[in-house]
């Protein structure tokens, strides 16, 4: 009895691999804050499930590096219009330094077919008679036999998995409306472990926050 496995068009190592890859771009205005930012709103313009992941990362992000960050959503629900001067009012009352606006383009996750893993067992038996002649110093052989047997095995299908997660930030003074700082930047991610909404959030916020630690924006830890 013997095993085989058989890989077609792809391997084992398709499933199993994977990667995240961000990269980022942003510049800060020429007139900064006089101060580092100490406190946060974050608005997320994204689909419901992703926009959720945002907001944790970001909560997370900031958590680490020692500043706030509040849900733009909590200070303020969309439960109605607000003008100016409200928003204003609620953003001064609370504390905070500048608005975090993200916006997100993201492909989802894209599954692919990359080939089949056939595993097999065979069972059977051989039968096998012959002849060998020798002249000289070279022999000659004769075989012949039967052989049977029963072989059953099962296929499996090979999917890879990619997504994409385009992002536009943006650092706005709740005070004027005037940018601190704009960037965008893109996510790539394969492999089945590392497609979900929160794998591209996080990449997504950290890159955004190392960009604004480096250009000595926000205060706090890095």
């Amino acid at each position: 009895m013997s095993r085989f496995a058989f890989v077609s068009l792809g391997s084992i190592a398709v499933l199993l691999s994977g990667c995240i890859t961000t990269a980022m771009q942003g510049y800060a205005d020429r007139d900064l804050p006089a101060r580092p930012i100490q406190r946060i709103a974050a608005y997320v313009v994204a689909p419901t499930a992703l926009a959720s992941s945002f907001q944790s990362s970001i909560a997370e992000e900031a958590t680490k590096r020692g500043i706030g960050a509040e849900d733009a959503y909590a200070l303020l629900p969309p439960t109605r219009t607000y003008n100016d001067a409200e928003i204003r009012k609620v953003l001064a009352e609370t504390g905070i330094d500048a608005v975090l606006i993200i916006n997100v383009g993201d492909s989802g996750v894209v599954k692919e077919y990359a080939g089949t893993f056939f595993q097999g067992q065979y069972s059977g038996f051989t039968d096998t008679s012959g002849t060998v002649t020798r002249t000289g110093n070279f022999s000659n052989v004769s075989l012949a036999g039967n052989s049977s047997g029963t072989m059953t095995g099962t296929s499996t299908p090979i999917h890879s998995y990619s997504r994409q997660t385009m992002f536009k930030a943006r650092l706005v003074d709740p005070a004027t409306g005037k940018n601190f700082r704009v960037g965008s930047g893109e996510v790539s991610a394969g492999g089945k472990l590392f497609v979900g909404n929160g794998s591209s959030a996080s990449s997504s916020v950290s890159a955004i926050f190392d960009d604004l630690r480096s250009k000595k924006i926000i205060g706090g830890s890095s």
